[in-house]
């Protein structure tokens, strides 16, 4: 990371909020009048159109607007009902902040919320404290640290932010790189509630009671991951475990040695270990619960696939995929929502679950038995798709966000956040770097994965800025907010609080929210 800091000097300013945008958007190049073709003759095979919300279908049972306890929520879908957030707010000026809390070091994994507890890793370096330059140019290089890091779980208190508890890991030097925008500690952790689990790559796999006592670890090896086309860029692991029942479930796809796995929960006795033919790849498994079996369906870069989560068997694949997956699947209104973006193969699909064997689909069809509609190149490289009421979102890494009738695959629009006159420079910019041009284009990049609540998603950007947009058929920009510091973690939503993991600091958004620093 020191290679990052050759003296230019990150600066932010507040951002006022800017009146709502509406962009009445249509198909407006042939490639998307192509996606609507191919959307046509998905409606042939499509299932019935998505309940008002979907999401009930996919366990039983809408999520909880209280506990956040994996990536992205239950079930990785992002969605909490009856959570009243704030539409406007500022970090920087304390407009609706709950409270703020300092947390030292560096990482990309998100939080995750159990009752009145918030749970919380990082990777802290011996050095000074290191930042991110939001504005640097998306690169393959990676960064090889020879500082001591310590890879740390906090427990905090949700309606203040006080520290409850902070746990040491490991520590150590870093056993691979990382990539230059990335961290040491992208993996968000998973709780029950009794447990927390925290996977911090090639230190291993921790598990802690809700009190901070370490209950069992599990070294997992030199996890190497990285570019598929070149193993000497390293840019380390980021999918994360999940907890499905008495079980750990982790994703470890790496060079020459991918496999997926499961763990007891109890004491982090392998169960079953499955191996992999994939490469490097970044995607959190998610599980899929029907009446008939429970699949692990994962995302990777050569196919996507389900497992069975008792055995370890391969029940079915679907291909192709693109060779970098990030994106993790989401199970809606009875359907799989998968896909990557990297190009030049960027497949986006709806799934059915309860498949087997190869499902892929014929040369020319879009659709089948088992897949319901899907499109060529609308996948995300990054960013978890969402579904709010019969909406589906992909977000894309530049900011366009298309969305999607959820049932039949149906082309609403698509479009950027951050129109293409405002992005490069103009009040939305929210940070410099001090002796640049001032002309200087500025790229809006997003990293993080939308959230939604009462019909508003909620789409950080690197830079820190957080888009809050009507959930709807057409889009509509409500406000724009500025953090302050640089954004990369996905947020969390519970009990009316957004919980926004920074660069520095843990912050809480609440509707009249008049909380302080820590």
């Amino acid at each position: 990371m020191r290679a990052l800091q050759t003296g230019a000097v990150l600066r932010t300013r507040a951002v006022r909020t800017r009146a709502p945008r509406t962009i009445r958007s249509t198909v407006r190049s042939p490639r998307i009048a192509a996606i609507c073709t191919a959307f046509t003759v998905c409606l042939t095979f499509a299932p019935a159109p998505a309940p008002a919300h979907p999401q009930t279908a996919s366990a039983g049972a809408a999520p909880q607007s209280s506990n956040w306890p994996s990536f992205r929520g239950p079930g990785a879908l992002g969605v909490a009902y009856g959570s009243e957030l704030p539409e406007t707010f500022s970090g920087a000026d304390g407009i609706n902040l709950a409270w703020r809390t300092e947390i030292p070091g560096m990482g990309h994994a998100s939080p995750v919320v159990w009752g009145d507890r918030v749970y919380v890793t990082s990777a802290v370096s011996e050095m000074p404290p290191q930042r991110y330059l939001a504005e640097l140019p998306d690169t393959r290089d990676s960064i090889v640290d020879p500082t001591t890091h310590r890879w740390v779980v906090m427990a905090l208190d949700k309606r203040s932010g006080e520290i409850l508890w902070e746990r040491t890991a490991a520590e150590g030097v870093p056993r691979t790189g990382r990539l230059r925008k990335g961290s040491f500690n992208n993996s968000t952790p998973a709780t029950n509630g009794t447990h927390v689990v925290a996977l911090f790559g090639s230190q291993g796999l921790f598990c802690y009671d809700s009190e901070g006592d370490l209950l069992w670890h599990v070294d997992l090896g030199v996890l190497d991951a990285g570019w598929f086309f070149d193993p000497t860029f390293q840019w380390g692991t980021a999918s994360s475990p999940i907890i499905e029942g008495d079980q750990v479930i982790v994703q470890v796809d790496v060079f020459g040695g991918a496999f997926i796995a499961a763990f007891d929960l109890a004491d982090g006795t392998e169960r079953w270990r499955t191996p992999r033919d994939e490469v490097s790849s970044w995607a959190t498994p998610t599980a899929v619960v029907t009446p008939e079996r429970i699949e692990i369906v994962t995302n990777g870069g050569r196919a996507i696939r389900a497992y069975d989560a008792a055995t370890g068997e391969q029940l079915w694949m679907l291909s192709p995929s693109s060779e970098i997956a990030v994106s993790t699947p989401i199970f809606v209104g009875g359907l799989i929502f998968v896909g990557s973006g990297y190009l030049p193969t960027q497949p986006f699909y709806a799934v059915r679950p309860g498949g087997s064997g190869d499902i892929s689909l014929e040369a020319g069809r879009r659709a089948s038995r088992q897949v319901a509609w899907s499109v060529p190149d609308g996948g995300p490289l990054v960013a978890t798709p969402i579904v709010v009421g019969n909406y589906l979102f992909v977000l894309s890494r530049d900011g366009t966000l298309s969305c999607f009738d959820a049932g039949t695959g149906l082309a609403m629009y698509r479009d950027k956040i951050v129109p293409e006159e405002v992005s490069s420079s103009g009040p939305l910019d929210v940070a410099v770097i001090e002796g640049a041009p001032p002309e200087a284009p500025k790229p809006v990049t997003f990293s993080a994965s939308p959230v939604a609540s009462n019909g508003r998603l909620y789409i950080a950007s690197d830079r820190g800025d957080i888009y809050v947009i009507e959930a709807g058929p057409f889009l509509r920009l409500i406000s724009t907010n500025a953090v302050g510091e640089a954004v990369f973690a996905t947020p969390a939503i519970s009990d009316g609080l957004l919980l926004v993991r920074a660069q520095h600091h843990l912050f809480a958004f609440s509707r009249g929210g008049r909380g302080g620093a820590r």
